[in-house]
C-alpha cells in the first residue's frame, strides 16, 4: 500500500476508534498537535492540520484556501468539464437598470471569465435613464460573443425584465445574475457537475457572500443548508446563485399558479405584483411543483452591498416584508396549509401561527416520571393550566413512585397512569405508553419540562399534521433563557449533538435559524410529537439503546423512511436538562448508534453546511469541504 493510502487508512481507523472510545482524543491531539506543528514540507503535517481544524480569522482563513484550491485544482476542473457525458448549456439572464458605473463591467467580465464554457448572457436593458448604459451595451453586445441584448421601450420593473430575458433564454437552465453581483469564475462548474451526478434536478442553488462596491473585499458569507421547505417559508434563503430548469419555468408560466397581490395573473414565471421579492415568490411556487432540489455548499455568488441595497442593510426597501409575507400566505392557502404568515421579530423573517381546525385530533402526552415532586408537578400543572388546545390526554409511567409529596402530584390531575417499576428503560417505557395512547398523534415529554405557551400543541400539530412530517419538536430553553436544544445534528462528538445550545433565547440564531421553523435531521425526545401512525411504522423506539439516542435512531428512521423532522420556533418550553436522571454516559448506546448510522454521519449533516466544523454545534467555520 502506497504511503498516502497507508496514512488514509490509518486515519480512517483512529476515527473509527476515538469515535467509540472518544477519552482517547487528548492522547491523540497531542500527537496531530505535533505533526501540525513541524516545519512545512514534513509528512503529515498538512494532513493533521486539516484534521484538527487550525484556522485563523475564519473568512479571512476560507478565502485564502479557496483562492489556493481554485488555482490547484483549475486544469483538473478543466478535465472534468471535457470528460462530462452531459454539457447542460446556461442562459444567465441579466436585468439591467441604471447600474451604478464601473460595477456592470465587473459583472459581465465575472460571467466572461467562467471555467464551464456553455452558457449564453441574456441582457436586459430595462429603459435606463442613463444614455451611458445603453451606449455601454452596444459596444459591448458587438465585442462580446454568446450575448444577447433586449432594450425594452419601457420601464417594466424588474420582474417583467426577468420574465423578457426568461423569454429569450435557449440553454437548459436559466441562471439569475444582478447587474451589480458577480459570479465567482468555478459557479457553473459547480453546476454543470452536480447537475452530471444528479441529471433530474429542477432547482440549484450556490452559498454566497458579499463583495464590497469600494474595494471588491469580500464578507459576510452565507452558508445555507440543503432543500427545507419549512426553512423557505421563513427566510428567502435560497437567494442567489439560483439556476432553474427552463421547461420548468415555462410551466409555472403557462399555468399561471401566482396569482399576483392584486389577483392578476403573471404574464411569466416572474411575478410583477411582487417587485423586489420576485425571485422568492417565484421560487415559492416552483417547490410547489418539483421536490427535486439541489444545493451546491460553495460560495459561487458575490452579493454587492451598494449603498441603499438590501445586501447593505435588511432595512432599506421596507416594502420587502409586507410582500414577502404575502407571498408566503399565497403559498399556504395554495397548499391548503391552516396557517397565517406573519412577519417575525427580525427583518425578513416570517413565522406562521396556527389556525383552529374544525375537527382537532386526540394528542396523547406521555411522560415517564419517578419521585422528584419538583419537576413532575411543574411539568403536569403547566400542561393542565396553560395548554388551550383540546383534546388531549395525559398518560403517566410511574418508575415507581414513593415520594409522597410526588403521589399527590400524580392523584390530583387527570392522566391515565401505568405503573412501570422495572429498571427505567426510555425506550420500553415510552413504547408501552404509546401501545396505550388513544391519541392520532403521540407527545413525548420529559417530566422535567414546563410548558410555557397556551398554543404549544397547535404550533407543534400544525407540523406534525402535514403528509411527509416524522418527528416535530420545539426550541428547549434552560431555566436561564438560553438555548438547550433547537435540532440535533450529525457530527459533533463523533455521533449527533443539539445545535446552538446556549445561544441567547433572543437571537436570530445563523441567518434566522432560531428565529424560523426549519426542517432538521433530528429532534430531541424530549419533547417530540409524531403521527402514532408513523411512529408505529417506525417500530417504535429500538429499545436495544438503554439511555441514549434512542430518539436520534427514532429520527433517522423516519428520515430514511422519506419523512421529514421538524424544529418549530413558534413554541418554546423550558428544559432541565436530564436533571432527573444520573448524568452517565453509557458507551454501549455510542457504539450502537454507530453501528446503525456511522456511514450516514460520515457524510455529514444535510442541514448544516459541509463548510462548518463537524466538531462544532455553533457554525464555527471550517476549511474542511475546501481541501477534500
Amino acid at each position: 500500500m502506497s504511503s498516502p493510502l497507508l496514512r488514509e487508512s490509518i486515519l480512517k481507523m483512529r476515527q473509527r476508534v476515538l469515535r467509540r472510545f472518544p477519552w482517547m482524543k487528548p492522547l491523540a491531539k497531542k500527537i496531530l498537535g505535533r505533526a501540525a506543528g513541524s516545519p512545512r514540507g514534513v509528512p503529515g503535517r498538512s494532513l493533521a492540520r486539516r484534521l484538527l481544524g487550525l484556522v485563523g480569522d475564519p473568512y479571512k482563513d476560507y478565502l485564502r484556501v479557496e483562492a489556493q484550491t481554485r488555482c490547484e485544482n483549475q486544469g483538473l476542473y478543466l478535465e472534468t468539464i471535457a470528460a462530462m457525458p452531459h454539457k447542460p448549456r446556461f442562459s444567465i439572464v441579466v436585468p439591467i437598470y441604471n447600474t451604478p458605473r464601473g460595477l456592470l463591467p465587473r459583472c459581465l467580465q465575472s460571467v466572461e471569465s467562467q471555467l464551464y464554457p456553455h452558457w449564453e448572457l441574456i441582457l436586459v436593458n430595462d429603459a435606463s435613464p442613463d444614455p451611458s448604459i445603453a451606449s455601454f451595451l452596444a459596444k459591448y453586445c458587438t465585442s462580446a460573443g454568446k450575448v444577447k441584448l433586449h432594450t425594452r421601450p419601457t420601464n417594466g420593473g424588474i420582474s417583467q425584465a426577468t420574465n423578457d430575458g426568461i423569454a429569450l433564454a435557449t440553454g437548459e437552465f436559466v441562471a439569475l445574475l444582478d447587474h451589480d453581483d458577480e459570479l465567482s469564475p468555478d459557479a457553473l462548474y459547480f453546476l454543470a457537475e452536480r447537475l452530471n451526478k444528479n441529471p433530474h434536478a429542477d432547482i440549484l442553488y450556490t452559498d454566497q457572500d458579499k463583495i464590497s462596491d469600494h474595494d471588491q473585499s469580500r464578507s459576510e458569507p452565507f452558508f445555507k443548508p440543503d432543500w427545507s421547505p419549512e426553512y423557505f417559508r421563513g427566510v428567502m434563503y435560497f437567494g442567489h446563485l439560483l439556476a432553474v430548469r427552463r421547461s420548468l419555468l415555462m410551466a409555472i408560466r403557462k399555468g399561471g399558479s401566482g396569482g399576483g397581490a392584486a389577483g392578476v395573473e403573471p404574464k411569466g414565471p416572474s411575478d410583477t405584483a411582487f417587485n423586489g421579492v420576485q425571485d422568492f415568490e417565484m421560487a415559492l411556487r416552483l417547490v410547489e411543483v418539483t421536490n427535486r432540489i439541489e444545493h451546491i455548499p460553495r460560495i459561487c455568488y458575490h452579493w454587492r452591498t451598494t449603498p441603499g441595497s438590501v445586501a447593505n442593510h435588511t432595512a432599506a426597501k421596507p416594502d420587502l416584508g409586507r410582500l414577502q409575507v404575502l407571498a408566503v400566505q399565497q403559498h399556504l392557502d395554495r397548499l391548503a396549509i391552516p396557517a397565517t404568515a406573519q412577519a417575525g421579530n427580525e427583518h425578513h423573517r416570517v413565522r406562521l401561527v396556527p389556525r383552529t381546525l374544525a375537527d382537532p385530533p386526540l394528542i396523547s402526552i406521555l411522560i415517564c416520571t419517578k419521585d422528584a415532586p419538583e419537576f413532575i408537578s411543574r411539568c403536569l400543572e403547566s400542561i393542565f393550566q396553560k395548554t388551550s388546545y383540546g383534546p388531549f390526554e395525559v398518560l403517566v409511567a410511574d418508575n415507581n413512585t414513593t415520594d409522597p409529596a410526588a403521589l399527590k402530584v400524580l392523584e390530583r390531575h387527570p392522566i391515565r397512569r401505568f405503573s412501570m417499576p422495572e429498571k427505567f428503560h426510555f425506550a420500553a417505557f415510552n413504547n408501552r405508553l404509546a401501545r396505550e395512547a388513544r391519541g392520532e398523534f403521540l407527545l413525548f415529554l420529559n417530566n422535567d419540562t414546563e410548558v410555557l405557551d397556551a398554543a404549544w400543541l397547535n404550533h407543534l400539530l400544525l407540523y406534525a399534521r402535514q403528509p411527509d412530517a416524522g418527528a416535530v419538536g420545539p426550541v428547549l430553553l434552560f431555566p436561564d433563557n438560553s438555548v438547550q436544544h433547537a435540532g440535533v445534528i450529525l457530527g459533533p462528538r463523533g455521533t449527533a449533538d443539539h445545535v446552538m445550545r446556549n445561544f441567547p433565547a433572543a437571537s436570530d440564531g445563523y441567518f434566522g435559524s432560531l428565529a424560523v421553523t426549519r426542517d432538521v435531521t433530528a429532534v430531541t425526545a424530549a419533547c417530540l410529537m409524531v403521527a402514532k401512525s408513523r411512529f408505529n411504522a417506525a417500530g417504535g423506539f429500538n429499545e436495544l439503546f438503554r439511555n441514549h439516542y434512542e430518539d436520534v435512531d427514532l429520527n433517522l428512521r423516519l428520515r430514511q423512511s422519506g419523512l421529514r423532522n421538524i424544529c418549530v420556533a413558534g413554541t418554546r418550553l423550558i428544559h432541565h436538562e436530564s436533571k432527573t436522571r444520573k448524568a452517565n454516559y453509557d458507551y454501549n448506546d455510542r457504539i450502537l448508534l454507530l453501528d446503525y448510522w456511522e456511514d450516514l454521519i460520515d457524510k455529514g449533516d444535510p442541514f448544516y453546511n459541509a463548510n462548518f466544523h463537524p466538531e462544532h454545534f455553533d457554525y464555527t467555520l471550517s476549511t474542511r469541504e475546501l481541501t477534500r
